[in-house]
């Protein structure tokens, strides 16, 4: 299996190819772009590093020995705890019949060899990156999520916290720490490994969304809804509301709403 020394914080991939050249390859370059890497040389191996590790995401060949990659991904995801994860194919099946027969059972993307090393990169990039969006959006807005995950489960956490103490212009880190079974050192690197943003901004921009339902649906004054949502200061609050939606509050309040 692939080591890296970088942060905690790196998102984990899990690389399954039976060819060791090109999985020790894939690997190289995904721990250069700051990612951590656990390698399987079948899908046996990937789907137990599944249950043991929390990755971001699986590229996968098709054709192994043991268990091949479309067993992988049937394993992925009829697992409500993996099945949000992105599922890259990386495979010299090169068929139409072959290609959407994966993106049938939820694939997440499909590169045939021989294939560019860049290619793979800003995929597994994009994949990530996108599921964060999802869990930021679903987080916010107070979306009901499609996917039930020990991520989602630790956000859902957070953000009923959040929402219950959102008026307190004195919310501290400490009452995070005092809350939750962790330190706070461990609920930042979690936030941030997740969401890739920090608790404090997700504080803020979650206070943001609730003023802006609430200029929005009219159920206070803007004077009120800031304190409503946690703000002290009637400048920071604009400034922070015009930075975030890109109109001034008492301009949404009359109708010229953001896009």
């Amino acid at each position: 299996m692939a080591t890296n020394s970088k942060s905690f914080l790196a998102d984990k991939i899990i690389v399954c190819e039976d060819d060791p050249v090109l999985r020790s390859n894939i690997s190289a370059v995904l721990e250069l772009e700051g990612y951590h890497v656990y390698e399987a040389s079948n899908g046996l191996e990937a789907k137990q590093l599944l249950i043991a590790k929390r990755v971001s995401l699986v590229v996968s060949d098709w054709a192994m020995p043991v268990m091949d990659g479309i067993e992988l991904l049937k394993f992925v995801k009829s697992d409500p705890r993996l099945s949000h994860l992105p599922f890259i194919f990386l495979t010299a099946k090169t068929t139409i019949d072959d290609k959407l027969m994966a993106l049938g059972l939820m694939a997440d993307d499909y590169i045939t060899k021989p294939f560019s090393l860049h290619e793979l990169v800003f995929k597994c990039r994009n994949n990530i990156e996108n599921r964060k969006q999802v869990i930021i959006a679903n987080l916010v807005n107070n979306v009901e999520s499609k996917f039930d995950s020990r991520d989602q489960k630790f956000l859902n956490q957070i953000k009923a916290f959040i929402d219950k103490n959102i008026a307190n212009d004195e919310l501290a880190l400490s009452d995070f720490a005092a809350e939750f079974p962790m330190s706070i050192s461990s609920i930042q690197k979690n936030i941030k490994r997740i969401c890739g943003q920090s608790l404090f901004k997700l504080i803020i921009d979650m206070r943001l969304q609730k003023a802006k339902n609430m200029i929005e649906a009219d159920a206070a004054p803007i004077s009120e809804v800031l304190y409503h949502c946690g703000f002290n200061n009637h400048n920071h609050f604009t400034k922070k509301f015009k930075d975030k939606f890109g109109v001034l509050p008492s301009k949404l309040n009359k109708g010229e709403k953001s896009s």
